[in-house]
């Protein structure tokens, strides 16, 4: 789970949540969200192949700052909402609705070498 401050705790500076936001990045393959430091510690949950675990410029190649919207998914299985962003596969987590860069040429050639189609982000 993301290192997110509790809302209502008061011994927390309201920027304290601005500025992780603005460290959280999603996978360009699944949409899952972390922080820099949870892809670089663990790697995608979904996408292992990516090999992001240890290597920070992997990180920073596919996945991205520039998504919009937030979904947080408990049972993948059983939700309406993972049904309708093709996450019913995906580990429980925080994803983003909405990518708003298109993925890196190097990635597509990869996700094709891997058998996996591009993911739509509209």
């Amino acid at each position: 789970a993301a290192d997110v401050p509790a809302h209502l705790d008061r011994n927390k500076p309201p920027d304290d949540f601005v500025a992780l936001n603005k460290s959280l990045r999603a996978c360009f393959v699944c949409r899952l969200i972390k922080s820099e430091r949870q892809f670089e510690d663990t790697g995608c949950d979904n996408c292992p192949w990516l090999g992001l675990q240890n290597d920070r410029g992997r990180v920073a190649d596919y996945t991205t700052t520039q998504f919009s919207g937030m979904i947080s998914v408990m049972d993948p299985t059983t939700s309406w909402a993972t049904k309708w962003l093709h996450l019913s596969k995906a580990v429980p987590g925080a994803y983003t609705l909405t990518i708003n860069e298109e993925p890196p040429g190097n990635l597509l050639d990869l996700m094709e070498d891997n058998g996996i189609r591009r993911p739509n982000y509209d």
